[in-house]
């Protein structure tokens, strides 16, 4: 399953489960309360009583040491990812307990309309349909069905959609006086 991609870069090196135990763990840096930041020191620079040690141990240390060496990474929080794995996948439990999607929204206090989302995506999964044609059906993200269904979907997913071509920036005339 894909991560953000400032996740995903961590993930590639320690695996996906250890990269999601880093960004939780991660302290809060600043003002901002979801904002995640860490250091990783070049290899020759790696202590023991490191921050980055103490949560990964030392052999991943390293190993993201050789790959991201003298870098500071700001990963994201990865809330979707849990609510994804968390809260969505329980629609599919309840569901396939014989609940109809209104019993199931009415026991998690979400709209029927995103039960019956989940619950629908899946059975279009099972059916065989593509990725692309499910997400446009359901009106879900491709990268959250991958993360409720437990499926890779590949790509350079993102879960956030680009805004499109930003805009040149203004000549800037000097102000005389």
């Amino acid at each position: 399953m894909r991560l953000p991609k400032s996740v995903q870069e961590i993930a590639d090196v320690i695996g996906y489960h250890k990269a999601l135990r880093l960004v939780r763990d991660l302290p809060p840096c600043g003002k901002r309360e979801r904002r995640r930041n860490i250091y990783i020191p070049k290899p020759h620079n790696l202590k023991p009583d490191h921050q980055l040690v103490k949560l990964v141990g030392w052999d991943d240390a390293m190993a993201l040491a050789e790959e991201h060496g003298g870098r500071a990474i700001q990963p994201a929080e990865c809330r979707y990812v849990e609510r994804a794995i968390i809260e969505d996948r329980r629609i599919l439990d309840w569901y396939d307990l014989g609940y109809t999607a209104k019993e199931v929204a009415e026991k998690l206090g979400i709209t029927e309309k995103w039960a019956s989302a989940v619950i629908d995506a899946r059975e279009m999964h099972e059916a065989g349909s593509d990725i692309e044609v499910i997400a446009h059906s359901v009106k879900i993200s491709p990268l959250t069905l991958g993360y409720i269904l437990r499926i890779d979907i590949g790509g350079d997913q993102c879960p956030v959609k680009p805004r499109g071509q930003r805009r040149p920036p203004k000549p800037q005339l000097p102000l005389e006086l």
